[in-house]
């Protein structure tokens, strides 16, 4: 079941929907230079197979990456807090909002708790507690970002945005299972790291664009409010 609530356009609504614009833009930008700061981090280490494998312990990356990625928590809720802010969220099961509040709780954990070196695959030779942590809240946090994505895709009132995270939430969901399985049979490596960078690139993508959209849905309702 979908459903929208709008309030009149009094004075305190007009102060809400302007904080909405302002937090949904800045959660919007906060996606987009995650983006750019990982990719950096790749670019720095171009050896390194797997996203969480910058921000592991002794790395020279980490301090980059673990802030890239402390960036994503923050934009999930910013862009959260802006659906709440605004009066007006949406609801498909259970509000949009609280997907993105827990996702982005789960990636700050991730940001926090880092993987060990070589970042082991949980409960493998090697592999420590805090593996385990990171790793679990980590993909958490992106299976929550596709649950966003699956949400807003069945919110009528935004046919593009609609479509836009159709397209996302299948490239998102091939490419990281695709790369989940690669590296749980022991597969190619360097395929398996390209599709989990794809996966991570095109989600946090989607934040930035989702948090902008938002934030322009926004000053359209002001702007016809006036």
């Amino acid at each position: 079941m979908i459903e929208t609530v709008e309030r009149p356009i009094t004075r305190p609504a007009r102060t809400r929907r302007a904080l909405a614009v302002h937090t949904a833009t800045i959660g919007g930008l906060a996606a987009f230079l995650s983006a750019t700061l990982i990719w950096i981090c790749r670019l720095w280490e171009p050896g390194v197979q797997y996203v969480s494998q910058l921000g592991a312990t002794a790395m020279p990356t980490a301090p980059v990456f673990n802030t890239a990625l402390l960036l994503l928590a923050i934009a999930a809720v910013l862009v959260d807090r802006s659906l709440v802010s605004r009066g007006g969220e949406c609801v498909v099961g259970w509000s949009v909002a609280t997907t993105l509040l827990v996702c982005g709780l789960c990636f700050a954990v991730a940001s926090v708790v880092t993987c060990s070196p070589g970042c082991p695959i949980p409960f493998t030779e090697g592999a420590l507690p805090q593996d385990l942590i990171h790793i679990s809240f980590a993909v958490l946090g992106f299976v929550l970002a596709i649950v966003a994505m699956g949400q807003v895709a069945v919110v009528r009132r935004r046919p593009w945005m609609r479509a836009a995270s159709v397209v996302t939430l299948v490239a998102v969901g091939v490419t990281s299972f695709s790369g989940a399985m690669i590296a749980l049979l022991r597969g190619d490596t360097a395929v398996g790291g390209n599709l989990e960078f794809t996966a991570a690139t095109l989600a946090i993508a989607w934040f930035g664009v989702f948090g902008l959209q938002v934030a322009a849905d926004e000053r359209r309702i002001r702007r016809n409010a006036h």
